[in-house]
C-alpha cells in the first residue's frame, strides 16, 4: 500500500488493522502476529470472509475467489501461514527487454488493426481511409496480396485462419476466407447492438464489445461485452457491476488471459483518454488500470488503443500519444511501462503476436499528415514478460 492508504485508512480509521512489510510476510520472526483469515474481508467480494492465502497471487482470498479467479493456484491454510511453515517472498523483478528486429513500411496511412495468419502473412486495417489489406512481409516493406476498400472497426483471426471483421452499419460480423478472399456473413450477431471490437480466444470463443449506438458521450445507451461459442450462441454478457453501474463507456478493444480473465480497453472521452478494465470469468472487476503515475498525468493522460496477452499471461497495452507500452499482470496490476519513443517508435496503435513469438506494433500518423506518409510496422523481440 502507499503512505496515503496506510496513514489515512489502515492506521487512522482501521485501528485494529495489522500492517506488515511485504518482505516479512510468512517469515518466522513475524509469525507470532497471528492473522485470523475469517476476520479479514475479501478485497474482491466485500461480503465474504477470507479462508485461504493464495501463494501464486500473494493475497488472502475467499471461497468465491477460488472458483472464479484462482482455480489451479497454490494455496496456504491459516495454520501454516501463521506458523511460518512456508516462506513467502516477493518475486524478483527481472529486467524487461525490448529490441527492434525489423521495420516495415506499409501502403497505409495508419495501422489500426493487425491479424497475423499462420503462414506469416497478415491483414492490416486503416479505418480512416477505409482500407483493409492482406500483405506479406518482403525485405523492409509490405507487399499487398489483396486490398479491399471497406470501413473496418475491428478484426480477429479465427482458429481456421479466416478473418472476422466488423464493418459499419452491421450487427453481424463478416468473415473473410483467406484462401479465396470471399466475404460472407459470419455466425456472430449481437443484434440489436452494434459490434465495436472482436477477439477470438485460444479455446475458440468469440468475444465482442458492442453498444447501442448514438453519441459516445454522455453515455445514454448500452455498452456490453458479449461472449459467444464457436457456433455463435451467446454464453455470457457483461454490462453492469455488482452495484448495477455500467462497466464500460466504450469497449474499443479486448483480449483474454489463459485463466479466462477478460481485459477491455475502455475509452472514456472524445479526446481518447481511457483505462483497462479486467474482469474475472464471473464478471467481477479484478482491477481497473488508468495509467502509470510516473508518465500519465492530466496533461499526458493514458490513451490506450491496442491490447494483447503474452504466452506468460502478461497484458500489454499501447499508449498511443505518449509512445508507451504498459505491461500489466493477468489481473491488471502494473508491472512497468516501456518508452518506445526512445527506440524511435512513434504513435504505437495496434499490437499483435507473430507466429514466432515476437510482437508486431502498428503505428498511426498525426492528424493532418500528408496522404503520402506511410505507416510503419515494427517487429520486436521481447524477454522477461
Amino acid at each position: 500500500m502507499c503512505d496515503k492508504c496506510k496513514d489515512g485508512v489502515h492506521l487512522k480509521i482501521g485501528k485494529d488493522h495489522k500492517i506488515l512489510n511485504i518482505n516479512d510476510i510468512g517469515k518466522q520472526e513475524v509469525s507470532k502476529d497471528t492473522i485470523i483469515f475469517s476476520e479479514v474481508k475479501c478485497d474482491e467480494h466485500s461480503n465474504q470472509a477470507c479462508c485461504l492465502f493464495c501463494k501464486t497471487c500473494n493475497k488472502l482470498i475467499c471461497l468465491k475467489c477460488i472458483t472464479k479467479v484462482h482455480n489451479g493456484h497454490e494455496f496456504i491454510e491459516e495454520e501454516d501461514y501463521n506458523k511460518g511453515k512456508v516462506e513467502l517472498k516477493p518475486k524478483q523483478k527481472s529486467e524487461i527487454k525490448l529490441e527492434i528486429s525489423k521495420v516495415y513500411t506499409t501502403d497505409l496511412n495508419n495501422i489500426h488493426f493487425i491479424a497475423v495468419c499462420s503462414d506469416g502473412s497478415m491483414w492490416l486495417g486503416d479505418s480512416l481511409i477505409s482500407k483493409l489489406q492482406h500483405v506479406k512481409l518482403i525485405g523492409n516493406r509490405t507487399e499487398v496480396i489483396t486490398s479491399l476498400n471497406t470501413e473496418i472497426y475491428g478484426m480477429a483471426k479465427t482458429d481456421s485462419n479466416n478473418i472476422l471483421v466488423i464493418t459499419t452499419g452491421e450487427t453481424k460480423l463478416q468473415l473473410i476466407n483467406t484462401m479465396t478472399g470471399e466475404i460472407t456473413d459470419s455466425k456472430y450477431d449481437v443484434k440489436p447492438l452494434g459490434p465495436i471490437c472482436v477477439h477470438v480466444t485460444s479455446d475458440h470463443r468469440v468475444i465482442i464489445g458492442a453498444w447501442s449506438g448514438g453519441r459516445l458521450l454522455p453515455v445514454t445507451g448500452r455498452r456490453v461485452v458479449v461472449v459467444m461459442d464457436q457456433k455463435g450462441k451467446q454464453l455470457e454478457e457483461y454490462e453492469h457491476d455488482n452495484h448495477n453501474k455500467p462497466l464500460f463507456t466504450y469497449p474499443s478493444c479486448v483480449t483474454t488471459t489463459s485463466n479466462g480473465n477478460i481485459c477491455v480497453v475502455d475509452i472514456l472521452d472524445d479526446d481518447g483518454r481511457g483505462r483497462v478494465v479486467v474482469l474475472s470469468p464471473g464478471g467481477d472487476i479484478l482491477d481497473t488500470y488508468t495509467g502509470h503515475p510516473k508518465v500519465n498525468t492530466e496533461e499526458k493522460p493514458f490513451e490506450p488503443r491496442g491490447i494483447l496477452t503474452t504466452p506468460s499471461d502478461n497484458i500489454i497495452v499501447t499508449d498511443v500519444v505518449n509512445h508507451l507500452l504498459h505491461i500489466l499482470t493477468d489481473q491488471g496490476q502494473s508491472i512497468t511501462y516501456y518508452n518506445l519513443h526512445d527506440m524511435g517508435i512513434l504513435l504505437p496503435f495496434s499490437i499483435a503476436l507473430s507466429m514466432t513469438g515476437t510482437i508486431y506494433i502498428g503505428c498511426a500518423n498525426m492528424r493532418g499528415s500528408p496522404d503520402t506518409t506511410k505507416a510503419k510496422l515494427y517487429e520486436l523481440k521481447y524477454s522477461e514478460f
